[in-house]
């Protein structure tokens, strides 16, 4: 039988379920997704390093000794993500894995001087940034905001 050059009929016109204006959830997705465009351009080639990455050091900066597990639980990556992140920060001498005497499963993860260095570049960019954005709100807004996030984030965690 010949192939059929013919494309698929187009779907009858159907409603969205989910709207793109009004969602919220898809708001801060491209809330998300805006404010971190700029990041391979300004630090990705430079540092050799992803936005995965970067969360991650982010993340371990802010609490340091983390073990990998608390580090999926809090930031919400998988197991298997944070793994890979950590063996590639790793393997680039960014982030040190210390072992735990009461348990030597666990392990702590710190930043080394070179992670630290790395860091602190982004970071200082990435609070510019964040002033950038936060400018649009009112104080009183933005602690709501926060304080409204750190809600929905719990809410989230549960299931």
């Amino acid at each position: 039988m010949p192939k059929s050059n013919s494309k698929p009929a187009p779907a009858p016109a159907r409603k969205a379920r989910l709207s793109t204006d009004s969602s919220p959830y898809y708001q801060l997705w491209v809330l998300t997704n805006l404010t971190a465009k700029p990041f391979a351009s300004l630090f990705g080639n430079r540092f050799n390093l992803n936005l995965t990455e970067w969360r991650v050091m982010l993340t371990i900066a802010d609490h340091p000794g983390i073990s990998a597990q608390a580090l999926s639980d809090y930031c919400g990556l998988d197991k298997m993500s944070i793994s890979r992140v950590v063996r590639s920060l790793e393997a680039q001498g960014r982030l040190m894995r210390e072992g735990n005497e009461s348990d030597r499963r666990m392990l702590h993860l710190y930043l080394t001087d070179d992670g630290w260095a790395v860091y602190d570049e982004i970071a200082r960019a990435a609070l510019e940034r964040e002033k950038n954005v936060y400018a649009a709100l009112s104080r009183d807004e933005l602690r709501s905001l926060h304080d409204m996030l750190a809600r929905l984030s719990a809410r989230a965690r549960e299931g």
